[in-house]
């Protein structure tokens, strides 16, 4: 991909523009929503680009820059774990690994909102995976990533094994019906539950994303469609 004319302009400039770092952090992967959020600072405020918004969070992010040797990048990415958001994350879906992480550099001006907006405006997006948790504590969260067309010593199966956890995606209420254009769970059945397995409204439907208070309670004892994988391990699957 190459870099848009009005960036490059732009990053030519003997005045050039403040350069805003945006991530995002994607768990579809396992079944999780996209956090995304931004380390740089606009006077403390979140900031929108392409009609998506990034909240401001303190993040450390090196080794994303290719080598004369010509090896891929193994960058390092520590981010602050503000009001525990990624710590939670990491506790109902495990460390994250193989979850995609996007880096979009773009200019002040080319924000939303800004006189020049403008969603197309930016470098090329850098992808990477989520290689290892190397740390995790009260304050930050540390990964380390490879990049995404990176195959060297890549194991099978393609994604995490969870032993009791279904990374589909469910469907989502929108309030007068149920959106599933991004769903990759197969239920359409008019029953629901909540993420507890009890019988519940539309609006309050959600997977549990467990065998048997999630698929069983929807399936009863048809095939069930079940992402996870029982039998890797000991232990319930309730």
């Amino acid at each position: 991909m190459t870099v848009p004319a009005l960036v490059a302009t732009t990053a030519q400039s003997l005045e050039a523009d403040q350069i805003v770092h945006l991530f995002e952090l994607d768990l579809a992967l396992i079944g999780g929503p996209v956090y995304r959020f931004t380390s740089s600072v606009l006077e403390d405020q979140p900031v929108s680009f392409g009609g998506e918004v990034y909240s401001p969070t303190p993040v450390e992010a090196s080794g994303f820059e290719m080598t004369s040797q010509g090896t891929l990048p193994r960058p390092t990415i520590k981010v602050a774990n503000v009001a525990g958001i990624f710590s939670a994350a990491i506790n109902e879906f495990g460390d994250l690994v193989g979850c995609v992480i996007r880096r979009i550099r773009t200019f002040r001006r080319f924000l939303d909102g800004e006189a020049d907006a403008d969603p197309d405006a930016h470098f090329p997006i850098d992808v990477f995976r989520i290689e290892q948790k190397t740390n995790q504590n009260r304050v930050y969260v540390e990964w380390t990533l490879a990049a995404a067309f990176d195959q060297e010593g890549r194991m099978l199966p393609g994604r995490q094994v969870l032993q009791s956890a279904c990374p589909l995606i469910y469907r989502r209420w929108t309030g007068t019906g149920f959106d599933y254009s991004a769903a990759t769970c197969p239920y359409n059945g008019e029953a629901c539950f909540d993420a507890t397995g009890a019988a519940t409204t539309p609006a309050k439907d959600r997977c549990s994303k467990r065998l048997k208070s999630g698929c069983i309670r929807r399936y009863g004892s048809k095939p069930l469609p079940f992402g996870g994988f029982p039998g890797v391990g000991r232990g319930s699957s309730t």
